[in-house]
């Protein structure tokens, strides 16, 4: 686990690399490590001392700061990285102890795919890569969401956020079944993280969909109001969901229009709030801060949305 972590900190030192040149002193090793790092995170102990998670953490790293010389490599993981993913749905669940492991398990090889998916997507001519496995990507996360987790949802989310950046337009064939469990998602007010997480998918998704999001905006601008009025929801997640409201409006422009009516009202009445709070102790200040953010981003994502309607 010291090891992992001596890895770590070894790579963060060229990460200022990877952006400016094809090679780093660390490409010759690169393969080695994966390999290692891989194989650690199947040791019979991996469950101890956090073994698991720092192999996987530390194989984040290095695929996050390597380079496009080792890119190709990177592509060769996503198969094997599936396939780690796949054999824990497949895992005989007879105690305890092994949801814990399929549930911890799925959850780090989800964070590696989201990794990998965002590295292959930023390289020059590497894009093609990550995207031909898109179609087992999307039919494994999916059945990942059936494992009723909320770390694994969670995970899955983030992954799937970063497939929709890259996929782009493409992205709108996986949306009728996926979103049932983006409507899930955003009505999880218990497990408040896996709320706050789709919410920004649903950014990442106007992003990538543009007016394709549109037949589903119905759906989701009505769970956001309601999520938005609930007195039972983190008000963490609150101000993410006005900065979404800006993602949907610059997405479908006009379309809007049609929730505006709602919208408005959910706008002036939060900025009266955060114009009165009393700034009395850290928390609240950064709340306060979060919430203003959040409307000056709807308000910039609704002018720009309507920059050339005419809008009564």
């Amino acid at each position: 686990e010291k090891i992992c972590g001596a890895i770590y900190f070894l790579v963060q030192g060229y990460e200022d690399m990877n952006g400016g040149v094809s090679s780093s002193p660390l490409s010759p090793f690169f393969q080695g490590i994966v390999h290692s790092l891989l194989r650690t995170a199947d040791r019979e102990d991996a469950s101890e001392s956090r073994l698991r998670a720092s192999a996987y953490e530390t194989l984040n790293e290095v695929i996050r700061c390597s380079t496009a010389e080792t890119a190709p490599i990177v592509v060769i993981l996503v198969p094997l990285v599936m396939q780690k993913l796949n054999q824990t749905l497949e895992m005989p669940i007879l105690s305890m102890e092994d949801r814990e492991k399929q549930n911890e398990s799925q959850a780090l090889l989800c964070g590696v795919l989201q990794v990998i998916i965002q590295k292959l997507g930023a390289l020059d001519g590497t894009k093609v890569g990550i995207l031909q496995y898109s179609d087992q990507l999307m039919g494994l996360f999916l059945r990942v969401f059936g494992c009723r987790s909320a770390t694994v949802h969670e995970e899955a989310m983030l992954a799937i956020g970063a497939l929709a950046y890259v996929a782009g337009a493409e992205f709108a064939k996986y949306m009728p079944e996926f979103y049932k469990f983006l409507e899930m998602g955003l009505q999880n007010f218990e497990e408040y993280q896996v709320c706050a997480t789709t919410v920004g998918v649903v950014g990442d998704l106007c992003r990538a969909l543009d007016d394709k999001i549109l037949p589903f905006c119905d759906g989701i601008m009505a769970q956001l109001l309601k999520d938005l009025s609930s007195t039972e929801l983190h008000r963490s997640v609150k101000p993410p969901i006005f900065s979404c409201f800006g993602d949907i409006a610059l997405a479908i422009c006009d379309g809007f229009e049609n929730y505006l009516k709602f919208v408005m009202p959910m706008l002036q009445g939060a900025a009266e709030i955060a114009a009165q709070v009393t700034l009395h102790d850290d928390e609240t200040e950064a709340y306060t801060n979060d919430l203003r953010r959040g409307i000056l981003e709807a308000y910039s994502g609704l002018y720009q949305g309507f920059k050339n309607t005419k809008v009564e």
